[in-house]
């Protein structure tokens, strides 16, 4: 499944030069931190896993617009009170050549989100329009930065006198510290999530307020993102901020430190790349509480992006790595088995990874057309991937018409119970919803009836319908390597 939305968290531009090492760090060693200077206020501030705050059933999917383009739109189950932010999300805050939802944190305490779309500025260059959504989940209310913290002006004093994001940042974004100080102690600035020139937002995690500032390259602009950790800062910020589902996952950047909080315990973790003068992947290095382990490569391209997710009391590293044809897959690493790491065919979803006992990963199947899917998938043993049904949603929205009379069955739902036959005449257009891979795929048709079509392979290669060649049964099909 095509994964190429270089705005989320983070944001991650890989390949700037041959041969480069490019790391990130969480920090785990437990003994160390405890005697360090920054451990002053962890004890007293650290997150709380609260049985009250639960994760809220959120998704993101694709549809086609009424002008024939793909626009990603957001649902989610259980909590009218978001009803409201969701409608402007799908029907006002996303348009533009190239929209994006990524959703950071859902849970019944934060709802919080990133949009962001590429525009063409002028006949070369593009920018970037950012968009951050942050609701108070019981209120339904936006939360302001007041609202998450509770002394702004003495975080900024705190990293201004660090100084460390300032030699991090600088260099690349103009006006760093004032738009920094803008974030953090002027929320006048924002109307709705947005500055004037849409060049600047932030959202929340499970592990971090995530700070987004454009950076221009020659031709492009690219969103860079800096966290400030929930175990670093944590004494700036409320209690409801800092409570947490039992489970959850966040995404982390993998250009800098980061310091992870899981359940009192101060991780550390450090990943590198090397990738060579062809701009291929050689080698992973991982760094846990102070031992490094190293892992071969030799085809991928690099890192897309990679998240912390917690499972009772397990935590794993998920790094995704991409290939050719648009092909990733997610290697897991347990943060307290330092040595192993495991491999999964699948990539990350469209819809981040922040439930772990319920959340999506995309695969690529060779069907009816070559189609993006997501399965429902929970953490299971040794932090691997488990599938929770054998039914998958098709994410790559297409329309297919038939040239030959179908045979179907009526469906009472998605992935429901057959009610009854349906005739489908030459003509009609179908759109693929679900499949199991292998024996049927779901669609909608033009007067709203979900229905059920057979497959089956075909004797040479792919599938048939009815004992012919999938490109003999629709037209619209799209076959790509």
């Amino acid at each position: 499944m095509k994964k190429s939305f270089i705005y989320l968290i983070p944001a991650i531009f890989l390949l700037a030069g041959c041969g480069k090492k490019i790391s990130i760090t969480i920090n785990t060693n437990e003994s160390t931190v405890a005697e360090s200077s920054t451990k002053e206020s962890i004890q007293e501030t650290e997150t709380k896993v609260q049985n009250d705050v639960e994760m809220l059933k959120a998704h993101v999917y694709n549809k086609i617009a009424n002008d024939g383009n793909t626009i990603p739109q957001l649902s989610v189950e259980g909590n009218e009170k978001l009803n409201d932010i969701v409608n402007k999300i799908n029907n006002d805050w996303v348009g533009g050549y190239y929209p994006r939802i990524n959703l950071t944190r859902t849970d019944t305490s934060v709802f919080s989100a990133l949009l962001a779309t590429t525009v063409m500025n002028g006949s070369t260059d593009t920018k970037e329009l950012l968009r951050g959504v942050n609701i108070d989940s019981n209120a339904g209310k936006e939360l302001k930065i007041e609202d998450v913290l509770k002394d702004p002006v003495g975080l900024y004093d705190k990293i201004e006198k660090d100084n460390y994001l300032a030699d991090e940042y600088g260099e690349d974004i103009e006006g760093f510290s004032e738009k920094l100080k803008t974030v953090l102690t002027n929320p006048d600035a924002f109307n709705l999530g947005a500055n004037d020139k849409a060049d600047l937002a932030w959202t929340l995690s499970s592990g971090c307020m995530m700070i987004y500032m454009t950076a221009k390259d020659e031709y492009t602009e690219r969103i860079v993102s800096i966290p400030l950790e929930f175990a670093r800062y944590g004494e700036f910020f409320n209690e409801d901020i800092l409570s947490l589902p039992k489970d959850y996952a966040f995404e982390i950047p993998t250009d800098k430190e980061v310091k992870i909080d899981l359940d009192g315990k101060i991780r550390t973790v450090k990943i590198e790349q090397d990738i060579d003068e062809c701009l291929m992947l050689q080698e992973i290095d991982v760094t846990i509480d102070g031992e490094k382990s190293t892992y071969e490569e030799d085809a991928s391209y690099g890192i897309s992006k990679a998240s912390v997710v917690k499972k009772g009391d397990n935590a794993y590293l998920y790094i995704e790595l991409q290939y050719d044809n648009d092909y990733n897959s997610i290697s897991i690493i347990d943060l307290n088995n330092k040595s192993e790491k495991l491999e999964i065919s699948e990539s990350f979803a469209d819809t981040s990874l922040l439930n772990p006992d319920e959340f999506y990963l995309g695969d690529r199947i060779y069907t009816i057309s070559t189609l993006g899917i997501e399965g429902r998938y929970t953490v299971g043993s040794k932090g691997m991937s488990k599938i929770l049904e054998n039914y998958y949603t098709i994410a790559t929205p297409i329309q297919l018409t038939t040239k030959i009379s179908i045979k179907a069955k009526k469906l009472d739902g998605i992935n429901g119970k057959e009610v009854g036959d349906y005739d489908i005449p030459i003509g009609s257009v179908l759109v693929p919803v679900g499949t199991d891979k292998e024996s049927f795929t779901d669609y909608t048709t033009s007067d709203g009836s979900l229905i059920r079509i057979p497959m089956g392979k075909a004797s040479e290669y792919g599938f048939s319908i009815e004992g012919k060649n999938i490109e003999d049964v629709f037209d619209g099909t799209i076959f790509a390597g």
